[in-house]
């Protein structure tokens, strides 16, 4: 029985990634139409505050602001979006935040409208600007990207899901839904915190067998939004080349979606298998998605398994933190270590000093 087997064995990872590994880029996939910077006096306007509020906002490293070569704050869209978020301010002219299809909508339609249903309703529809407009707009009044996928979104494509059961016309409904997710999807994947290569990263896919694009990158955007560089390689991924991918990238997490599973005898020895590899580089594994509850815990030791995108953010965000944790000890180990070999240093001089002749010259 696959519950009492001796442990699998883990992946032989390529050698050409392990001899060379090459440091994390930032996406380049996501995009709205502009990316652009704005100066404090726009951002100001577009929230509804005095330009001299946010600049000292800015002064007290409230709000991170690059200086031009004239010495001019510029603000990026990101940094503007995070800071919107972290304050609670109120979008009142998105417009200036280039954010054209949200401004159509209204800034407050989070805080006033029918959520799910005004979704579930532009969702059917394929009115997808405002379906964009509509993300963008829960994420800028404060709502994680997992509240939006367990949410509206989640709720809205398992009833839109239900439609080819009555007409063959719910099949074109689905298949449009699911694109005007992923538009959506990637551009609030745009509008969040841009993380450097120094941020921790997360790599992950959707199972060998899994052509479910949806659960992958939404577990990309919510590991994105805990902190993490996230990589995700989309559908169909073969457990090897996850592995290799984490181990080139030297991740600390990793997901599989698994929304389809034709053979949950092999799943379960894949993900043990994968789980192994993975832990022996430093790795943690979360899987998701609607069959990986048929996984049982003997079948996969060791392995989180998230029942919702808010179950992985919350898991996302303790590895961060565990990171953080192990840089700090790191740093305070590596401080200590300086230290004490200063401290050698100055004793070794200091007895140099006194073993000398004392009527050497003192002067140099």
């Amino acid at each position: 029985m696959l519950g009492t087997a001796a442990a699998p064995a883990a992946y032989h990872l390529s050698s050409a990634v392990q001899s060379q590994r090459s440091p994390p880029c930032p996406h380049t996939s996501r995009a709205l139409p502009v990316s652009r910077t704005l100066s404090p006096k726009i951002l100001a306007r577009a929230i509804g505050v005095s330009e001299s509020s946010l600049k000292r906002w800015s002064d007290d490293g409230l709000l991170r602001a690059d200086r031009t070569a004239g010495g001019h704050r510029r603000i990026t869209l990101q940094e503007a979006v995070r800071f919107i978020r972290s304050v609670g301010a109120t979008v009142v002219r998105a417009d200036l935040l280039g954010l054209a299809e949200l401004a159509a909508l209204g800034g407050e339609w989070a805080s006033t409208a029918d959520v799910p249903r005004a979704f579930h309703t532009a969702l059917e529809g394929g009115h997808a600007a405002q379906v964009r407009a509509m993300t963008q707009a829960l994420y800028l009044s404060g709502w994680p990207p997992a509240a939006i996928f367990d949410g509206p979104m989640r709720s809205s494509l398992a009833e839109i899901g239900e439609l080819w059961l009555h007409a063959e016309w719910g099949i074109v409904v689905e298949h449009r839904a699911t694109d005007v997710c992923i538009q959506a999807i990637n551009q609030l994947r745009f509008l969040s915190p841009v993380r450097t290569g120094l941020a921790p990263v997360a790599v992950g896919s959707a199972a060998e067998s899994d052509p479910y694009m949806l659960p992958s990158l939404m577990a990309a955007a919510v590991v994105g939004d805990c902190g993490f560089l996230d990589v995700n390689l989309g559908t169909i991924t073969p457990p090897l080349v996850l592995a290799n991918a984490a181990a080139h990238y030297k991740a600390k997490l990793a997901w599989v979606s698994i929304s389809a599973a034709p053979d949950m005898k092999k799943l379960a020895t894949d993900i043990s298998k994968l789980s192994v590899t993975l832990r022996a580089t430093g790795c943690a594994l979360v899987i998701g998605g609607r069959m990986a509850g048929s996984l049982s815990a003997a079948e996969i030791p060791g392995v989180m398994v998230a029942n919702s995108m808010a179950e992985l953010g919350a898991f996302a965000r303790g590895v961060i933190a565990q990171h953080e944790t192990d840089i700090g000890v790191q740093g305070r180990a590596a401080a200590a270590a300086a230290l004490e070999e200063a401290s050698g240093r100055t004793t070794n001089l200091t007895d140099d000093d006194l073993s000398g002749s004392p009527d050497g010259d003192d002067s140099k």
